[in-house]
């Protein structure tokens, strides 16, 4: 029984050694990219309706009233949702003591038409100042990129592996490890002020001058590939 173990075990560690061996040579790395620019399809807004006084009390039932008005001229465009993301009531000094309050409220907007939010933004100007917009991807357009150039650089990859193949005159190669990167996209923000829209913007229901722009996304492989030189191999 003793020989038996010791027989098996020298047996498993020569397969062990061999299958190694024959993992550690004629391998190649590889990497191979896709990517695209594609047209933004969502843009982000941020609307502050600020007021300065004295009284807190009274300037955070003004700006209330001036959020409430704001909210339902959101309402009326349905292709843009609406939450609130800020609220501040901020003490303003001056030789060390309160001089004055500011009391600020921040909305957010997004949609995927740009036409309704262009139209919006000129309508909300009474109410409140642009204080950021920003364009980007939705989730949904960023997904269906990626699996489309997931299998573009998939095909990048398999060609250089054949590439690499011919070029060495070996009959066959075969994937070692493959790894794939979809997280090549980061949205591109762009805080822009009031003072930096179009001056027809001054003018209530002016629509403002939007321009989406671009994203890039893209897609990395990289892997390792094994060139065969035994045609015995391939067969099995």
């Amino acid at each position: 029984m003793k020989y038996t173990l010791m027989a098996l075990s020298l047996l498993f560690h020569s397969t062990f050694v061999a299958a190694e061996q024959e993992l550690n040579y004629n391998l190649i790395n590889l990497n191979a990219t896709a990517a695209v620019e594609v047209a933004n399809d969502q843009v982000t807004s941020v609307i502050e309706v600020i007021l300065n006084g004295t009284d807190p009390t009274k300037l955070g039932q003004q700006v209330n009233q001036r959020s409430n008005q704001l909210l339902e001229k959101i309402k009326s465009y349905n292709a843009v949702t609406s939450q609130t993301t800020g609220y501040q009531t901020r003490p303003m000094y001056k030789d060390s003591q309160i001089a004055s309050w500011q009391v600020s409220q921040q909305i957010s907007l997004r949609s995927h038409d740009f036409t309704q939010m262009s139209e919006l933004l000129g309508e909300v100007q009474a109410l409140g100042n642009v204080k950021s917009i920003h364009f980007s991807l939705s989730d949904e357009l960023v997904e269906t990129t990626q699996n489309e150039l997931m299998q573009q650089a998939i095909s990048k990859f398999r060609d250089k592996a054949a590439l690499i193949q011919q070029q060495f005159d070996q009959p066959g190669y075969r994937v070692v490890n493959l790894s794939v990167n979809t997280s090549g996209y980061a949205p591109l923000y762009r805080a822009e002020s009031a003072m930096m829209m179009s001056a027809d913007m001054s003018s209530k229901s002016a629509p403002a001058a939007l321009e989406a722009g671009t994203n890039k996304v893209s897609v990395d492989v990289h892997g390792q590939i094994q060139l065969i030189s035994d045609t015995t191999t391939l067969s099995n």
